[in-house]
């Protein structure tokens, strides 16, 4: 779309649902690649500020990014043609752009407007975008290389998966010592037993963009420190390790979905909300940031092969529990010692697993969490009394009286977790906070069987993941597609805030629905946004029909 009042947020401000926040991200900026079958990538460029004297006025094109803030008047790397081995040939810089027609584009605000859009392939940014009734004369027309007609079906951002444990075999939580019998065997469902690698990730990423997928956070259930200090470090290696393919990108190259930073769901959970985690590895943080440093591993002075705050996007913890305020406090806050040209990196805490009264929760809120996760599990249930957790929901008066805002909330739709009349009523109580989740575990895309989480046996039967011999879910088979079906079917919503809630709104918790600065080996890296289709953002697509189901993916 391109709704932009002119606005623009500071590094530091907070974001919420509560926002009302239409404001459009900064133009260019450069990208760490997007999962287009790009023949290249481009090194970033600084921001192109807007022809002066010219306005983007509310829901009609955004303007087109020019060649030059592009490449900034002279050649770069992504500007030269890929040889037939990959090899980079020096050649006169020509952009062969992507235009896609026809199509029903999702804006900010869950409508869906037929028109088109213009994509580079090379730098994976969307370059222009035309909503038919406003079309106008793009600069761009000589450079297009390649017409996609859409034949009217749906365009909307790569869905955003916050809270994955594991797929296609492979759980984000093994390092190798929870299954020592089966070391480096596999059983006849292809579960992984040895300790996962780096190509069990990519694996993942190449096989979730099937489902719509385009980004996630890799999540690990409660582990041992020994665990956390495998995991972590290898997490990192292999999300630099697809950010340096995608930056040596030739066309017949697939790396899948982004590799955002991690979920940590738990330790730090209230022992009768465990769920399926190992109570041996469920702990409280007595010493608040100490304890969580301590556990997983954190050390600024250990060097590339420890843990660091920077690897993590989210962490679940229990917030009545002994230290989880002043923890929260301390992940969430902002270090001023941060450049002022990086944005400072600081940790989405949200609440889960716990016995959180409502007071408890507002307290949380005032301490910087801005997440419930997975609402209606592992916690109290709502009471007309005694309301818990899910009465911050609609609790937006109250809240803003005391200058807070309603958190986000995930769910997991997939027909077992959450009753539908349960997802209709969180959802229309707080639409712009409801968070998508899969919470989907090794076991998803392999069917039914004997399967692990972490150090945790679990059988899937009929779809269903339980923990072996007992009735306890131990997450979830179900992959995002279907879940945005389910949540459209069982809420009336419409088909683009269905959307919304597996796009915009987790980008929104990450914080990533707008340009984000930071340092990265040493250097500046500048991320488009994610989980929007405007210019300057990242062009992780996903086509869909009426009945969502996925046609393509980008």
């Amino acid at each position: 779309s391109g709704a932009n009042n002119g606005r623009s947020r500071s590094k530091d401000s907070r974001l919420s649902p509560a926002d009302d926040d239409n404001s459009h991200p900064p133009r260019l900026v450069g990208s760490v690649s997007s999962l287009s079958s790009s023949p290249c990538s481009t090194s970033t460029a600084p921001p192109s500020d807007p022809p002066p004297g010219t306005t983007k006025p509310a829901r009609r094109i955004v303007s087109s990014i020019s060649s030059s803030s592009i490449i900034g008047g002279a050649a770069t790397q992504a500007d030269r043609k890929c040889g037939s081995h990959g090899t980079l040939e020096n050649t006169t810089p020509v952009r062969q752009l992507t235009r896609l027609t026809n199509a029903r584009i999702l804006q900010r605000d869950g409508t869906l407007l037929p028109g088109s859009m213009t994509i580079d392939p090379s730098s994976g940014l969307i370059m222009d975008i035309n909503i038919e009734k406003d079309l106008v004369k793009v600069s761009n027309d000589g450079e297009i290389g390649k017409f996609d007609d859409c034949n009217g079906q749906i365009v909307s951002p790569g869905f955003i998966d916050i809270q994955l444990n594991g797929a296609y075999g492979v759980d984000f939580s093994n390092d190798g010592t929870a299954i020592q019998s089966q070391r480096d065997s596999t059983d006849n469902h292809g579960q992984q037993t040895h300790c996962i690698g780096t190509n069990d990730v990519f694996h993942v990423a190449q096989r979730l963009v099937e489902t719509g997928v385009t980004s996630f956070c890799p999540t690990m259930i409660s582990s041992s420190c020994q665990t956390y200090r495998c995991i972590l470090p290898l997490m990192r290696s292999a999300r630099n390790q697809q950010q340096d393919l995608q930056h040596s990108l030739c066309e017949s190259d697939k790396v899948g979905a982004n590799i955002l930073g991690m979920h940590l769901e738990g330790p730090f959970f209230a022992p009768s909300k465990g769920g399926a985690h190992d109570r041996q590895n469920i702990v409280a943080p007595l010493k608040g940031m100490i304890s969580v440093e301590e556990v997983f591993g954190i050390d600024k002075n250990a060097g590339v092969d420890a843990s660091q705050l920077d690897d993590i996007d989210v962490i679940t913890l229990a917030p009545e529990l002994p230290g989880a305020l002043d923890a929260t406090q301390s992940l969430t806050k902002l270090d001023p010692s941060t450049p002022s040209e990086i944005n400072p990196h600081s940790i989405v805490v949200s609440c889960g697993h716990t016995e959180a009264t409502y007071e408890d929760g507002v307290q949380a809120l005032s301490h910087g969490a801005t997440l419930l996760t997975h609402l209606y599990n592992a916690m109290n249930p709502f009471h007309h009394r005694k309301p818990g957790l899910v009465g911050l929901l609609s609790s937006q008066s109250k809240l803003g009286r005391m200058g807070l805002k309603r958190p986000f909330f995930s769910m997991i739709v997939d027909g077992i977790h959450v009753h539908e009349s349960a997802v209709c009523m969180a959802y229309r109580s707080h639409p712009q906070g409801c968070v998508l989740v899969t919470d989907a575990m090794a076991a998803m895309g392999l069917g039914d069987g004997d399967h692990h989480l972490g150090s945790m046996e679990v059988c899937v039967k009929g779809g269903r993941a339980t923990l072996a011999g007992t009735d306890t879910l131990a997450g979830s088979v179900v992959s995002m597609d279907t879940c945005v079906k389910l949540f459209q079917q069982y809420t009336g919503c419409s088909i683009g805030e269905a959307l919304l809630c597996a796009t915009l709104h987790p980008a929104m918790v990450l914080k990533r629905h707008v340009t984000r600065h930071r340092m990265s080996r040493g250097s500046i890296v500048v991320d488009a946004p994610i989980g929007i289709l405007e210019v300057g953002s990242k062009a992780d697509l996903v086509m869909l029909n009426n009945e969502l189901d996925v046609l393509g993916t980008w």
